[in-house]
Protein backbone atom coordinates (compact mmCIF):
# COMPACT_ATOMS: atom_id res chain seq x y z
CA UNK A 1 0.00 0.00 0.00
CA UNK A 2 1.11 3.52 -0.66
CA UNK A 3 2.52 5.84 1.97
CA UNK A 4 -0.17 7.65 3.93
CA UNK A 5 -2.93 5.26 2.93
CA UNK A 6 -6.18 5.24 4.91
CA UNK A 7 -7.21 2.03 6.67
CA UNK A 8 -10.33 1.20 8.68
CA UNK A 9 -10.27 -1.56 11.30
CA UNK A 10 -13.55 -3.09 12.45
CA UNK A 11 -13.32 -4.25 16.05
CA UNK A 12 -9.77 -2.98 16.42
CA UNK A 13 -9.17 -3.82 20.08
CA UNK A 14 -5.57 -2.90 20.91
CA UNK A 15 -4.57 -3.29 17.24
CA UNK A 16 -1.89 -5.95 17.62
CA UNK A 17 -1.65 -6.05 13.83
CA UNK A 18 -0.49 -2.42 13.79
CA UNK A 19 2.67 -3.48 15.60
CA UNK A 20 3.58 -5.24 12.34
CA UNK A 21 2.01 -2.76 9.92
CA UNK A 22 3.34 0.60 11.12
CA UNK A 23 7.01 -0.33 10.57
CA UNK A 24 6.07 -0.98 6.91
CA UNK A 25 3.90 2.12 6.52
CA UNK A 26 4.53 4.59 9.37
CA UNK A 27 2.47 7.37 7.75
CA UNK A 28 -0.72 5.31 7.41
CA UNK A 29 -3.91 6.90 8.72
CA UNK A 30 -5.88 4.30 10.66
CA UNK A 31 -9.49 4.54 11.82
CA UNK A 32 -10.25 1.98 14.51
CA UNK A 33 -13.74 1.18 15.74
CA UNK A 34 -14.38 -0.79 18.93
CA UNK A 35 -16.97 -1.13 21.70
CA UNK A 36 -14.38 -1.24 24.50
CA UNK A 37 -13.05 2.12 25.70
CA UNK A 38 -10.25 0.42 27.64
CA UNK A 39 -8.93 -1.20 24.47
CA UNK A 40 -9.04 2.10 22.59
CA UNK A 41 -7.20 3.86 25.44
CA UNK A 42 -4.43 1.24 25.38
CA UNK A 43 -4.19 1.57 21.62
CA UNK A 44 -3.98 5.36 21.83
CA UNK A 45 -1.15 5.09 24.40
CA UNK A 46 0.73 2.40 22.46
CA UNK A 47 0.69 4.30 19.15
CA UNK A 48 0.47 7.90 20.36
CA UNK A 49 2.87 9.02 17.63
CA UNK A 50 0.67 7.69 14.79
CA UNK A 51 -2.28 9.09 12.85
CA UNK A 52 -5.15 7.32 14.59
CA UNK A 53 -8.84 8.11 14.61
CA UNK A 54 -10.44 5.96 17.30
CA UNK A 55 -14.20 5.59 17.52
CA UNK A 56 -16.00 4.13 20.52
CA UNK A 57 -19.06 2.45 19.08
CA UNK A 58 -20.47 -0.32 16.94
CA UNK A 59 -19.19 -0.64 13.39
CA UNK A 60 -22.79 -1.45 12.46
CA UNK A 61 -23.84 2.07 13.52
CA UNK A 62 -20.82 4.23 12.62
CA UNK A 63 -20.96 5.77 9.12
CA UNK A 64 -17.89 4.98 7.01
CA UNK A 65 -18.42 7.46 4.16
CA UNK A 66 -18.02 6.83 0.44
CA UNK A 67 -14.64 5.85 -1.07
CA UNK A 68 -12.80 7.01 2.05
CA UNK A 69 -10.43 4.08 2.63
CA UNK A 70 -7.69 2.29 0.74
CA UNK A 71 -8.11 -0.83 2.84
CA UNK A 72 -10.24 -2.36 5.55
CA UNK A 73 -9.37 -5.06 8.05
CA UNK A 74 -11.19 -7.08 10.66
CA UNK A 75 -9.37 -9.56 12.88
CA UNK A 76 -11.48 -12.04 14.84
CA UNK A 77 -14.40 -9.70 15.39
CA UNK A 78 -17.13 -10.56 12.89
CA UNK A 79 -17.63 -14.20 13.94
CA UNK A 80 -20.06 -12.95 16.59
CA UNK A 81 -22.65 -12.24 13.89
CA UNK A 82 -24.64 -14.26 11.37
CA UNK A 83 -24.28 -13.87 7.62
CA UNK A 84 -27.60 -12.00 7.51
CA UNK A 85 -26.39 -9.58 10.19
CA UNK A 86 -23.09 -8.99 8.36
CA UNK A 87 -24.47 -8.51 4.85
CA UNK A 88 -25.48 -4.81 5.31
CA UNK A 89 -22.14 -4.15 7.01
CA UNK A 90 -20.24 -5.62 4.05
CA UNK A 91 -22.29 -3.47 1.67
CA UNK A 92 -21.50 -0.34 3.70
CA UNK A 93 -17.84 -1.34 3.84
CA UNK A 94 -17.67 -1.90 0.08
CA UNK A 95 -18.98 1.62 -0.54
CA UNK A 96 -16.39 3.06 1.84
CA UNK A 97 -13.47 1.54 -0.07
CA UNK A 98 -11.81 3.31 -2.97
CA UNK A 99 -12.05 1.64 -6.38
CA UNK A 100 -8.81 -0.27 -5.90
CA UNK A 101 -9.38 -0.80 -2.17
CA UNK A 102 -9.49 -4.18 -0.48
CA UNK A 103 -10.76 -5.90 2.67
CA UNK A 104 -8.73 -8.35 4.75
CA UNK A 105 -10.80 -10.60 7.00
CA UNK A 106 -9.30 -13.08 9.45
CA UNK A 107 -11.82 -14.91 11.56
CA UNK A 108 -13.38 -18.19 12.61
CA UNK A 109 -15.55 -20.03 10.12
CA UNK A 110 -17.71 -23.12 10.52
CA UNK A 111 -17.09 -26.23 8.48
CA UNK A 112 -20.76 -27.23 8.36
CA UNK A 113 -24.27 -25.85 8.75
CA UNK A 114 -24.77 -28.15 11.74
CA UNK A 115 -21.81 -26.60 13.54
CA UNK A 116 -23.19 -23.13 12.91
CA UNK A 117 -26.65 -24.10 14.23
CA UNK A 118 -25.09 -25.64 17.36
CA UNK A 119 -23.14 -22.48 18.21
CA UNK A 120 -26.10 -20.20 17.47
CA UNK A 121 -28.23 -22.25 19.88
CA UNK A 122 -25.47 -22.10 22.52
CA UNK A 123 -25.40 -18.32 22.23
CA UNK A 124 -29.17 -18.05 22.54
CA UNK A 125 -29.07 -20.22 25.69
CA UNK A 126 -26.36 -18.02 27.24
CA UNK A 127 -28.37 -14.89 26.48
CA UNK A 128 -31.53 -16.41 27.95
CA UNK A 129 -29.73 -17.59 31.10
CA UNK A 130 -28.40 -14.09 31.72
CA UNK A 131 -31.56 -12.27 30.58
CA UNK A 132 -29.74 -10.32 27.86
CA UNK A 133 -32.06 -8.54 25.43
CA UNK A 134 -31.35 -8.33 21.70
CA UNK A 135 -30.61 -4.60 21.82
CA UNK A 136 -28.12 -4.87 24.72
CA UNK A 137 -24.37 -5.00 24.25
CA UNK A 138 -22.60 -8.10 25.49
CA UNK A 139 -19.56 -10.20 24.65
CA UNK A 140 -19.55 -13.98 24.59
CA UNK A 141 -16.74 -15.51 22.62
CA UNK A 142 -19.20 -17.89 21.00
CA UNK A 143 -18.75 -17.79 17.23
CA UNK A 144 -21.97 -17.72 15.21
CA UNK A 145 -20.39 -16.90 11.86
Amino acid sequence: MHSGCRVIDLGCGTELELDEYFPLNPSAKVTGIDLASGMLNRLREKHSDKKLTLILGSYFDVPFGIEQFDAAVSVESLHHFTADEKRPLYQKLQKSLKTDGFFILTDYFFLSDEEEVFHREELLCLKAEQDIKDNELYHFNEPVS
